[in-house]
């Protein structure tokens, strides 16, 4: 579940934790928002996890989680390593 989206970042709670990735936001038109996830921002869980090394299957989770709320409400979402 996204918890917060700004211009530099995606705030997701999976479970009992929460990550936050790294990326920009931009606008492709249609009056929807885009955004591109920066997947190697994503090392650690935020706190109080942080050091809880996120494995690659919790990264794939956490993206997993946004595209299906950002598809949902038709905006665009691209992954970088």
């Amino acid at each position: 579940m996204i918890l917060e989206v700004s211009r530099g970042h995606i705030k997701v709670k999976i479970g009992d934790r929460t990550a936050t990735a790294q990326g920009e936001m931009f606008f492709p038109g249609n009056d929807k928002m885009g955004f591109v996830v920066y997947r190697n921002s994503m090392r650690f869980w935020d706190v109080p996890n942080q050091h809880q090394i996120m494995t690659s299957e919790d990264i794939d989770t956490v993206i997993s989680d946004i595209q299906a709320d950002f598809f949902r409400g038709g905006h665009t979402l691209e992954i970088e390593n």
